[in-house]
């Protein structure tokens, strides 16, 4: 595919995008049902909830239908998962890519269905968050991916023609979709190149030297 021209803002997914939380979502979700007296859930059952918001994910994963009690356990996951933060990790070439993102004049932010304090945390801790000048958590915007209203307020007077959203789900395609952006899948992430191949993403990258030349200004 051509380079994507002009682009003034590109924004990213944080969970299987930036940062490789999986160990840190599967202790902090299985943390949490074993609280609840449930038998853990195993990876694959986790990656298949992660493009829910955590309410749901986890009201899925403990068969629990009741809004308030999804409520009370996405508390404590978020409780489970700063605890377990450290597990998480940059994908390789990360830091790179963001390196080289930001001596261009672009506008960089994180729009993710995780909740603030939690990607706040690890994006500071792994030493990028200064790249980022937005970082939106799921309790940061009026509604969770794929509602668009968070992405679009990430982006502030930046039209939304003029900007990317990088993500590794079919949450984070219909996301950018909705917020009338274009949409980079990256396949490094928690989904397959398989996976990613059969949704509509207007590129598909497998390392994050490519993004970085298919972003130019």
């Amino acid at each position: 595919m051509d380079h994507l021209n002009p682009i003034l803002a590109v924004m990213f997914d944080h969970d299987g995008t930036l940062v490789d939380s999986l160990p840190t979502v599967v202790s902090a979700s299985n943390g949490v049902l074993r609280e609840m007296g449930l038998a853990p859930a195993s990876w694959s059952q986790i990656i298949a909830g992660m493009v829910h918001p955590t309410a749901q994910r986890l009201g899925l994963l403990a068969k629990e239908e009741s809004r308030f009690i999804q409520e009370q356990m996405a508390h404590r996951y978020s409780q489970l998962a700063l605890e377990n933060a450290v597990l998480a990790s940059l994908y390789p070439g990360i830091p790179k890519l963001l390196q080289a993102l930001s001596r261009r004049d672009l506008l960089l932010g994180v729009v993710s269905n995780s909740r603030g304090a939690f990607i706040r945390s690890i994006l500071d801790r792994l030493g990028v968050a200064p790249h980022f000048a937005v970082i939106v958590g799921e309790d940061d915007m009026p509604a969770p991916k794929p509602d668009p209203r968070g992405l679009l307020a990430a982006l502030g007077a930046i039209p939304p023609q003029r900007a990317v959203y990088v993500g590794d789900s079919s949450a984070d395609l219909a996301t950018a979709r909705h917020a009338g952006m274009r949409a980079i899948g990256v396949t490094w992430g928690t989904h397959s190149r398989a996976e990613m191949e059969s949704l509509p993403f207007d590129a598909l990258v497998d390392t994050p030297d490519e993004l970085a030349a298919l972003i130019q200004v």
